[in-house]
């Protein structure tokens, strides 16, 4: 799934580049309306393949974050919280 967390990245990124050239040429920010118009019918095919971009990314990050939490049957058991 490293290659959802680089994607992810690189989009975070290519958006932020793109905001602030916008408005260093513009001086303000993108319009959403001005976006939405632009974008014409593609607009409901992006925000649904960015929508399900999002979802997979929040649900590695989820799985991961439940992984990487202590088990709490090994506290006490010779786990990584054990004392010795």
């Amino acid at each position: 799934m490293g290659w959802l967390w680089y994607g992810m990245l690189v989009w975070f990124a290519a958006n932020l580049l793109s905001q602030s050239l916008y408005m260093g040429t513009y001086g303000v920010p993108y319009d959403a309306e001005d976006v939405i118009r632009a974008l014409g019918p593609y607009y409901i095919p992006i925000l649904f393949v960015e929508s399900l971009a999002w979802i997979l990314a929040g649900g590695w990050l989820f799985k991961h974050t439940l992984r990487r939490r202590p088990d709490r049957n090994s506290i006490g058991q010779g786990g990584a919280h054990a004392v010795d």
